[in-house]
């Protein structure tokens, strides 16, 4: 069986090793040992082929596994382990800070005192990948409206400026720690397991995040024998604390056995998700004379809109700063509208709904308006900031993309989230690469990278994010079009053969 550890420092070594000791004298299992950085574990898990490469284990921090699921890992959680510094199958992550720059012990009033400074503060952290330095605190600075702008000397006036960064001697959460200390940094995140080690130095404060988090876990590939599982879930539950206790790791328990874990491990699933950005659009009549438009089918394309269970929102004038979506609407029969949907700047043709609906039925209208919402409108989504080697789109789209089909991208600089206001820069051409059921992998062109580095240039702590316009092709048109061809020849045909027959008929004599 391949063994997979990451995140590891001589105590996490050594605990992977007793444990591997642990199994091989209980079920004489043999082990081929990968260690590796987090995103080369997530890429392996991913990537793994059991029918090919055999069975494989992993120890890995809760947000590499997250990921990996996210991305189309098959794997199953056997068990977590139990810390000795906490006692508990929990940890939690801490800002760090210096005492001299901050006295406080609360999240808001560290919060403002970020903002009152007249430079941003210096994050650091270790790995993005990283879910008590790097993901956790990436979560609470978007909902604070704190972002990350390298370079910017003072903090902007619609939200708090900080500067992340990811020094490259930086291994592990201790090092950051040390950063803050000597005055390199002005602030990490750490976790538990870190903070024990400092607990008693008084140059630091720590500040701890609501979030609870489940500790490592765990896992084997979901196709791996059942006898084994089963033998292996067996071995978990005869172990004891002797048979590891080495570092933070003092065992390890079955996780369907530890519901704290399970919730906490669930929690952290459902903040991971990347949630679609709602999309305003703005509903209004064409501007053509004659097409002027009754007021009750406006507001049934608001509420078709409400309705649809998409991105999409109905502008706001009095909340949104912009929208990125224009309706026009006209009337072309007595029960027949157009609508001309048009997604402002991107460099996209507009589509043409028409739409017909049964005479005085306003709900049908509705109806028939969210079907096509539902099943032709294109669709916005943002890159997977996480991804420093892959432009990629986590898939939440039931209709296919195939390789080789263009869409259009677009940067965006962001000045308040939560009611659409940002700038937007110039579109550009984007190539799907590749395709699986859970995201769609981009081509390169157009994304920009880290200077001297073949790393996309991509923070989840910025205001700086990638949208993409997911173009739905008209894949039914040809038939359509063939169809209505076809009917032509038709009515033309039945035509001249009607005056033909005319032309035929005898001429009755007298």
């Amino acid at each position: 069986m391949t063994f997979v550890g990451v995140a590891l420092d001589p105590e996490t070594q050594e605990a992977d090793e007793r444990l591997r000791q642990y199994f091989q004298a209980k079920l004489r299992l043999k082990f081929e040992n990968r260690d590796l950085e987090y995103s080369a574990a997530i890429q392996t898990l991913k990537n793994w082929q059991p029918a090919e490469q055999g069975p494989v284990m992993a120890r890995i921090t809760p947000y590499v596994y997250v990921v990996a699921e996210m991305l189309g890992a098959s794997l199953e959680i056997l068990a977590t382990y139990k810390s000795k510094k906490t006692d508990s199958n929990l940890y939690h992550a801490y800002f760090v800070v210096r005492r001299s720059q901050f006295s406080g012990s609360d999240l808001d009033e560290f919060v403002q005192h970020l903002r009152k400074r007249e430079t941003p503060a210096r994050f650091v952290y270790h790995n993005k990948f990283s879910t008590s330095s790097f993901f956790l605190p990436s979560l609470y600075f978007r909902e604070k409206d704190i972002f990350s702008v390298p370079g910017q000397e003072k903090n902007d006036r619609n939200y708090i400026t900080i500067q992340a960064e990811r020094p490259e001697l930086a291994q592990g959460s201790s090092d950051l720690v040390g950063m803050v200390k000597g005055g390199q940094a002005d602030f990490a995140a750490i976790w538990d397991g870190t903070k024990t080690k400092f607990d008693n130095d008084p140059e630091l404060v720590f500040l701890k995040l609501p979030t609870p988090l489940p500790n490592d876990l765990l896992v084997v590939s979901r196709s791996t024998d059942p006898d084994l599982k089963e033998k292996l879930h067996q071995s978990i539950g005869a172990l004891t604390n002797a048979d590891i206790d080495v570092g933070d790791f003092l065992t390890w328990v079955n996780f369907n056995e530890t519901p704290k874990a399970r919730n906490a491990l669930a929690m952290l699933r459902w903040k991971a998700k990347a949630l679609p950005k709602p999309v305003p659009i703005q509903v209004r009549e064409a501007h053509r004379k004659g097409d002027s438009v009754d007021e009750s089918f406006l507001e049934a394309a608001r509420q078709a809109i409400r309705l649809s269970g998409t991105e999409f929102v109905v502008f706001d004038e009095d909340f949104h700063k912009h929208f990125d979506v224009l309706w026009r609407i006209r009337k072309t029969h007595e029960n027949a509208l157009e609508i001309t949907s048009e997604f402002i700047d991107s460099g996209l043709a507009p589509q043409i709904f028409h739409i017909s609906f049964q005479t005085g039925n306003l709900e049908n209208l509705v109806y028939r308006i969210g079907s096509e919402i539902d099943s032709r409108m294109h669709r916005i989504r943002y890159i997977w900031p996480f991804d420093d080697n892959h432009p990629r789109v986590i898939r939440d789209v039931d209709f296919d993309l195939p390789e080789g089909d263009l869409m259009k991208g677009q940067k965006v600089t962001w000045k308040d989230l939560s009611n659409n206001d940002s700038s937007v820069g110039d579109p550009f051409d984007v190539q799907i690469a590749r395709t699986d059921f859970n995201s769609f992998e981009l081509a390169e062109r157009g994304f920009a990278k880290r200077p001297g580095t073949t790393q996309f240039d991509f923070d989840p702590m910025s205001n700086v994010s990638y949208r993409i316009f997911l173009v739905r092709a008209e894949r039914d048109t040809w038939l359509i079009q063939a169809l209505s061809t076809t009917l032509t020849v038709l009515f033309a045909l039945a035509g001249f053969l009607a005056l033909y027959s005319i032309w035929r008929k005898p001429v009755p004599t007298s």
